[in-house]
């Protein structure tokens, strides 16, 4: 299953990233036709950080029952992993929920542009760390 996952998340980070950065190309203004891309894709990203947090979730609680070295490499970047997927599934769902119940011109473009950018950096994490504990 883990593998699984781990395919789904790094085909939707390449998505998102080729989207984020083809949309500056055919809809440079944001007229529409992008919008309807990203409604599309805001689902299949909110159910990818919903992967990632149960992912981060479990890791983090293995580290933290594991031995008590002190803050170690391990430590370090299940809690980065955890805490990060933590504030970017909050500006996700708020900025989805906000995106689909008002007019997307009156979202806030900086926000957007922050999880664009940082969700795929996060899955592909997510996705290598599943792959290398599944071996």
């Amino acid at each position: 299953m883990k593998s699984l996952f781990s395919t789904y998340l790094k085909v939707f980070a390449v998505v998102l990233y080729v989207q984020f950065i083809s949309s500056q190309l055919y809809d440079p203004l944001g007229e529409g036709m992008a919008v309807t891309v990203y409604r599309v894709l805001d689902p299949f990203l909110v159910l990818g950080m919903v992967i990632v947090l149960y992912y981060a979730f479990q890791r983090k609680r293995a580290v933290d029952n594991g031995p008590d070295d002190g803050v170690t490499r391990e430590y370090l970047e299940a809690n980065v992993v955890f805490y990060c997927s933590i504030a970017m599934f909050i500006a996700l769902l708020w900025s989805w929920v906000g995106f689909q119940l008002s007019n997307p011109a009156n979202s806030f473009v900086w926000l957007w542009t922050l999880i664009d950018i940082s969700l795929p950096l996060l899955f592909f994490a997510s996705s290598a760390q599943m792959v290398k504990s599944e071996d």
